[in-house]
C-alpha cells in the first residue's frame, strides 16, 4: 500500500466516524438516516476507488510489458539487420 492510499484510507476511516457522530448526536430526531445508507455509500465510494486504483495499476503493467516486448522486438530487428550486414 502506498502513501496516497493510507492517506485516503485514514481519510475515509475520519469521515466515516464523523457520520457517525453526526448521526447519533446532532441530527435532528426524524431525519435521520439509517447507518446501513451511510455505510453502503461509503462501500461505493471505497469500491469505486479500489476499482479506480486497480485499474491505473494494470494499465501501468501493461505498459510495462508492452514496453519490455517492444524491446525484444528491436534487438531481433537489429540482429536480423546485421546478420544482413555481415552476409553482404
Amino acid at each position: 500500500m502506498d502513501n496516497r492510499s493510507k492517506k485516503l484510507l485514514l481519510t475515509l476511516i475520519v469521515v466515516f466516524l464523523m457520520l457517525v457522530m453526526w448521526q447519533r448526536f446532532f441530527a435532528p430526531g426524524s431525519s435521520q438516516v439509517p447507518t446501513w445508507v451511510v455505510l453502503s455509500g461509503l462501500g461505493i465510494v471505497f469500491s469505486g476507488y479500489m476499482w479506480w486504483q486497480t485499474s491505473r495499476k494494470e494499465q501501468q503493467e501493461d505498459q510495462h510489458w508492452i514496453e519490455q516486448e517492444g524491446r525484444v522486438f528491436i534487438r531481433r530487428m537489429e540482429e536480423e539487420r546485421e546478420k544482413k550486414r555481415v552476409s553482404s
